[in-house]
């Protein structure tokens, strides 16, 4: 495996890590307009933390401390931005409406 395959494997995970944490925040918020990920409540938080943790050390191991922090942030906010659009365009239960 190549240097240039192994760096795009960890910055595709690193990408992959960033998304589920915003994913697992949303879930746990009162926001959430999908029933079945809403179930996950206060494990979503946890296991968010994990992935942020996981997503910053990957981009900081690539791309170093600064770049990899910005990086980071920058993927969960365009996910956690993105995620309340996909709710509403997949319309859950009526239920789930506030």
């Amino acid at each position: 495996m190549s240097a240039d395959t192994l760096a795009l494997l960890y910055c595709a995970l690193a990408g992959a890590a960033s998304a589920f944490s915003a994913l697992a925040f949303y879930a746990a918020s009162l926001h959430c307009r999908w029933p079945r990920l809403r179930r996950a409540g206060r494990l979503g938080r946890q296991l968010g933390v994990v992935a942020a943790a996981t997503s910053l050390w990957l981009w900081m191991g690539q791309l170093g401390l600064a770049t990899g922090l910005c990086v980071t942030l920058a993927a969960w906010m365009l996910t956690a931005m993105v995620l309340p659009y996909l709710a509403a365009w997949t319309r859950p239960d009526p239920e789930a409406r506030r």
